[in-house]
């Protein structure tokens, strides 16, 4: 029996063999619990059914827009040759684009796709990773739309920013926003160190032992900023579990900002209310070289 197509490249993906570490999935599903729930048990149907074809779909079309189509269609592999490069190594550029609007619900997504010419496996990573979390969020924000119609109001953005291009370290920041009742922000940031061609995370970044003694830095900045601004509120009392709210764990969100510093990065709600945004804290190179378990240059 001749197989279809879409089962030819379904069986060409699984060729491939790509590993996913648990870190990427852990991103999405820590985004995604993040977005508050409807409680409609029809949305909730909708969501986990879609969410089944997400994850078929998604390796389906990553082979297809970066391995079948390059090398069947030259109109197509010239259109991404032509493509401008963002920054002076990786190429970066909106992959797909989605927009819907009624009045009531609007939706406005880019979503970015990478192209490391020299380390293809870690840029596949990071593409499947954004492609299973924006395919998610969207299909939510349609699956809800089905459920409250005009009766309400919301709205989603994606957007993308490429923070570090050079020949050592590529960092992307995915950017998602909800507005619904009240606004909210979440982050995913996304890094390559381009000497070793690895995908790198801040488990990978700093041991899981020296976590509290990076903690203890941002807790102290934390504290110096209110001293200094009565405008300024971090929830830094401990919670009824004991833990305290700076708490990092292995998927935190960071960057490295042009001077060097290691910046941690919350999102919005997470270390203190919505009138912080999404609180940003530099650390010297001064005081985080002596906790890292993976060489930066």
């Amino acid at each position: 029996m001749k197989k279809s197509f879409d089962q030819e490249i379904r069986d060409a993906v699984r060729k491939e063999q790509i590993p996913v570490p648990s870190q990427i999935h852990q991103q999405t599903e820590q985004l995604l619990s993040a977005l508050p729930e409807k409680k409609s048990r029809k949305s909730i149907y909708i969501y986990s059914k879609t969410l089944v074809k997400i994850a078929a779909a998604a390796a389906c079309f990553l082979f297809v827009t970066l391995f079948f189509l390059p090398n069947v269609s030259v109109v197509y592999a010239q259109t991404l040759s032509e493509i401008p490069i963002i920054g002076k190594i990786v190429e970066v550029f909106t992959i797909r684009n989605y927009f819907y609007s009624d009045g009531h619900h609007e939706l406005d997504a880019e979503i970015p796709s990478i192209q490391d010419p020299e380390y293809s496996q870690a840029s596949n990573l990071i593409n499947i990773n954004i492609d299973e979390l924006t395919s998610a969020v969207i299909q939510k924000f349609y699956a809800e739309l089905e459920i409250t119609g005009n009766k309400g109001y919301g709205s989603i953005y994606i957007d993308y920013e490429t923070i570090t291009n050079t020949e050592d370290w590529f960092t992307l920041k995915l950017t998602v926003s909800e507005i619904e009742a009240s606004s909210n922000t979440y982050n995913v940031f996304y890094h390559i160190d381009r000497n070793a061609g690895t995908y790198v995370t801040f488990g990978n970044l700093i041991a899981e032992k020296d976590f509290s003694a990076i903690e203890q830095l941002i807790l102290e900045q934390m504290e110096d900023q209110m001293d200094n601004s009565p405008e300024v509120i971090y929830w830094t009392k401990k919670n009824d579990f004991g833990q305290s709210i700076t708490s990092l764990d292995e998927n935190q969100n960071f960057y490295f900002n042009k001077t060097g510093d290691l910046v941690i990065v919350y999102n919005k709600y997470e270390v203190g209310p919505g009138s912080m945004g999404c609180p940003e804290f530099a650390i010297s190179p001064e005081e985080y070289q002596q906790y890292l378990q993976y060489p930066i240059n």
